[in-house]
């Protein structure tokens, strides 16, 4: 959509800011300047003039500049660098009195009389009143004025925009993070004010922006800020119209390519949509996935809080398009959840209504199941999971783990059986200094009860024979699971704290954050038990710098122990962080002793 213009508007933009301007409709910034626009070109633009009525509030017509901040001064005081350059020749439009080229001093300024000759001066005296007085005619009078608050700099190029069919924030490319960020707020700032002004042209450029090019302008960070904050306007949108385009573009062009969607998907703040979003968005028929699998980890990551109703969760899974490849890690999952039985089918439970319509694949009859992932986009993900070009692409590393026994590998994925001598070890090892959290789920399906003898660790390994976790496993009170600390280097497990679950499955996660090195290049680390978004207890341990960076570094591991025959159900999800590593050069700048005193 393009904005309709009048011909020789832009020549008249920069008139805008002048006092002596032939504009007849006044837009003053609170404790700001005046901009003196023409009806006639913000009439055409569209309902630009019936927003600023609305939100405005009505200002006498005639305009004292004595008493309001003339656009030079401000916007120097601001830093609106990019407005002073539509500022020039302006002083020719100053009275001479507040001009530089009087060449009177300060003090003579701030004494002077006021003008019998200039637009609009009055006798008026407020002792005498206005009875007998005379009034000078105003050139400069305005048909309409109304003073908004609004930024100044973001108003001006809405201006920009309306006269010209051009805003000057297209045209910068920020060089460093700080840039990036200021960038993003004010491409954020400017989609709001648009909107809320009907400058509906600007409005749909801005969103195409988000959607095909700010994500390789301002980096993934802030891809990420701006779909946030993009997604929560959608409730503060002024016209039903601009909320539907608003949801077209968030859950479509910001989720087309596969470093978007992963931008995205592995925020943390992906479990805080509602589901009527999620569900948008799963059920975009082009969303770049690689498996329907992917679907079911979308859906445990945004349930990572535990915090999700049944019915909720049951709606998402309607998005999920079962084929004969998925169908059996559907059953595994729903299994996890202890929603069917052994035989498959859904049992009776409040909250499940629908569920055998997902299972038996008549919810999503008719739809295909998704494998987008093909031509530039395939290269795409085969590069950020380093696997060769030759292999098909199974589901994504970013959740991987490794089952061994003994040093033979017997499978990898992120949901396992686990038995006695073996043990699951992630793929791609933590060598950097941040954030990750686990959802670890442990469940025996073939017992109604948790066997007391069986104890799963579920922790880190940094080495042969170095770990650090916590050991889970049943109490004498059924449904209640106790977590213990347990370390290589302590002789016993601490003192437990508990957690509740079912009779055969517990669910939790766990939380590590890698600290920064310090100067005796030693690594603290802390690991937390985390249930129901809540910390159970966080234990802290310490790695050697050269162990992290150069040696085995971290990965999480899960080993059981008292099976015998038996075997544990193990799923497990990253929630945030926990991806391969990238490799990546960091500079950390001059490093020694600067000379001087100390």
């Amino acid at each position: 959509m393009a904005i309709k213009m009048i011909e020789g508007s832009a020549r008249l933009f920069r008139e805008i800011f002048q006092e002596t301007s032939s504009g007849d409709f006044g837009i003053q910034v609170k404790d700001g300047p005046l901009f003196r626009c023409h009806s006639k070109i913000l009439t055409a633009s569209g309902g630009f003039c019936g927003k600023v009525r609305q939100f405005g509030v009505l200002q006498n017509r005639s305009a004292d500049h004595d008493l309001i901040p003339a656009p030079k001064d401000y916007f120097k005081h601001m830093g609106y660098h990019r407005l002073l350059e539509d500022l020039q020749a302006i002083q020719f439009s100053q009275p001479l009195e507040r001009s530089a080229l009087n060449g009177k001093s300060l003090a003579s300024q701030l004494n002077k009389r006021d003008d019998p000759l200039k637009p609009g001066y009055s006798t008026a005296h407020f002792i005498g009143g206005t009875v007998g007085t005379n009034k000078r005619a105003d050139p400069f009078f305005l048909a309409e004025r109304y003073e908004i608050e609004c930024d100044c700099e973001l108003m001006a190029e809405l201006l920009r925009y309306i006269y010209c069919g051009h805003m000057a924030f297209f045209d910068e490319q920020p060089e460093n993070d700080k840039e990036n960020e200021i960038v993003t707020q004010k491409m954020l700032s400017i989609t709001y004010d648009a909107e809320k002004y009907s400058v509906d042209a600007l409005y749909e450029q801005l969103l195409q922006w988000f959607g095909k090019r700010s994500f390789y302008v301002i980096g993934e960070q802030n891809f990420a800020d701006a779909f946030y904050h993009l997604q929560h306007f959608e409730h503060r949108a002024t016209e039903e119209h601009s909320r539907r385009v608003l949801i077209e573009t968030v859950t479509g062009d910001m989720l087309s390519t596969r470093e978007q969607f992963r931008a995205v998907t592995r925020d943390p703040r992906w479990c805080s949509l509602p589901v009527s979003f999620v569900e948008n968005t799963l059920s975009y028929d082009g969303m770049p996935i690689s498996s329907e699998i992917e679907v079911l980890s979308l859906i445990e990551r945004w349930n990572a809080t535990a915090d999700k109703s049944k019915q909720d969760i049951v709606r998402l899974l309607r998005c999920f398009r079962p084929s004969e490849e998925t169908r059996a890690a559907l059953k595994n999952w729903l299994s996890l959840m202890g929603w069917v039985n052994e035989n498959d089918d859904v049992v009776d439970i409040p909250g499940l209504e629908g569920l055998r319509d997902v299972v038996s694949g008549k919810a999503t009859r008719g739809k295909k199941p998704r494998n987008n992932l093909r031509g530039s986009d395939l290269d795409e993900i085969l590069a950020l999971d380093g696997k060769d070009k030759d292999n098909k692409p199974d589901d994504e590393l970013e959740a991987t783990f490794f089952h061994y026994r003994g040093g033979r590998t017997l499978a990898q994925g992120s949901s396992f059986h686990l038995g006695p001598s073996e043990k699951l070890m992630q793929a791609d090892c933590l060598r950097d200094a941040g954030l990750s959290r686990l959802r670890v789920a442990l469940s025996e399906p073939s017992n109604l009860l948790w066997n007391p003898a069986h104890e799963v660790f579920v922790g880190l390994s940094y080495g042969e024979g170095k770990y650090f976790g916590f050991l889970c496993s049943a109490t004498a009170f059924s449904g209640i699971f106790s977590v213990r600390a347990l370390a290589s280097a302590a002789p016993a497990p601490s003192s437990p704290v508990h957690l509740t679950g079912s009779g055969n499955k517990v669910e939790f996660d766990l939380g590590l954050e890698v600290q920064l090195h310090r100067v005796d290049l030693v690594v603290t680390c802390k690991l937390s038990a985390i249930f129901k978004n809540e910390s159970l207890t966080c234990e802290t341990f310490q790695v050697s710098y050269d162990t992290l960076v150069n040696g085995a570094g971290l990965r999480y591991q899960v080993v059981a122990t008292g099976l015998e025959k038996d075997k544990v159900l193990i799923n497990l999800a990253w929630v945030s962080g926990g991806g391969p590593s990238h490799d990546k050069e960091i500079d950390y700048g001059p490093v020694g002793f600067v000379e001087g005193q100390y």
